[in-house]
């Protein structure tokens, strides 16, 4: 491996462990495929289209943890990252946010994968809810989070209850118990994705979610785990589907001096539940999203 794509490596590693926790490939981001040569041209012009052009160095992407049948997106995130501030934002959309799809209209955010054009579709939303841009789309599964886990040696983690839950026709089989323990890939997949004893579901379980990414960044944050780059691009390049290039990664290189385990901030869309028509929603706040929105990330509606 030459130099450059070393440090490129190295850039891969800090931002896979920031945010892989989720599914959050970003290290495919800088080294893979391209929505065209995956889905076709027509496909990829059509997102590219939804998307927004990039003005600065910051660059903000919508990450989709999607299920096994690939019409409901399990875990959404977008990850700005901001190289002027060294910081890596992830804002925690929950699945089952309310959105306005037509003047007559409504329905869970994580259904948009299952309408046509379902990838504008989610963009759309996204910006309609967050009013940032999206400059970039990332499309994951699971089976390579499990492996990069794996490569990584497993985390450290609190589990914060027993987890034991069982969905055959996602081939999701979740048997953890409470307490201290290193997660394997296995494991781990089944602590991000639980949500059947939490009584707020979802809104519960985005905490946990937050507070693995918070563990995985620190532990895995060591030099160390550079050298596995190879084996996680490797991983992650059969997973992960995006139009972000390994050119567009080498702008980002100067950060990784300055990464730390402050680097990374998490945060959630502001709401509550709610049942409108006998069906359960997450309403998020209009007024407290864009305060946050403009404190946290920098954009003003």
């Amino acid at each position: 491996m030459n130099k450059k794509k070393f440090f490129v490596s190295m850039l891969i590693t800090v931002l896979v462990v920031a945010t892989i926790a989720l599914g959050l490939w970003v290290a495919k981001l800088f080294f893979g495929n391209t929505l065209a040569e995956k889905f076709g041209e027509d496909l990829s012009n059509r997102i590219i289209g939804t998307l927004d052009k990039q003005t600065d160095d910051k660059v903000n992407i919508l990450l989709l943890g999607l299920d096994k049948d690939r019409t409901r997106a399990d875990v959404i995130m977008v990850v700005s990252v901001d190289p002027n501030r060294n910081r890596v934002d992830i804002l925690s959309i929950p699945r089952d946010t309310r959105v306005q799809h037509s003047p007559n209209h409504f329905d869970k955010i994580n259904h948009s994968m299952g309408y046509k054009n379902p990838e504008e579709t989610t963009i759309k939303m996204v910006k309609q809810i967050t009013g940032m841009p999206i400059h970039y789309y990332c499309e994951v599964d699971f089976a390579g989070f499990r492996n990069v886990i794996d490569i990584l040696g497993g985390v450290e983690f609190n589990v914060p209850v027993d987890m034991h839950y069982e969905d055959p026709e996602q081939d999701l089989y979740i048997h953890v118990n409470k307490g201290w323990q290193v997660l394997d890939g296995k494991n781990a997949e089944g602590v991000v994705r639980f949500r059947a004893t939490y009584p707020g579901g979802d809104n519960d379980r985005i905490p946990v979610q937050q507070d693995f990414i918070h563990a995985l960044f620190e532990q895995k944050l060591k030099p160390q785990y550079i050298v596995k780059a190879p084996s996680i691009i490797s991983e992650i390049y059969n997973n992960v589907t995006t139009n972000f290039s390994v050119a567009k990664a080498t702008g980002y290189i100067p950060m990784l001096k300055n990464l730390n385990k402050d680097s990374l901030k998490t945060h959630t869309l502001p709401g509550e539940g709610q049942y409108i028509g006998n069906v359960s929603y997450f309403v998020y706040d209009k007024e407290a999203t864009k305060k946050l929105i403009s404190e946290e990330f920098g954009y003003s509606q």
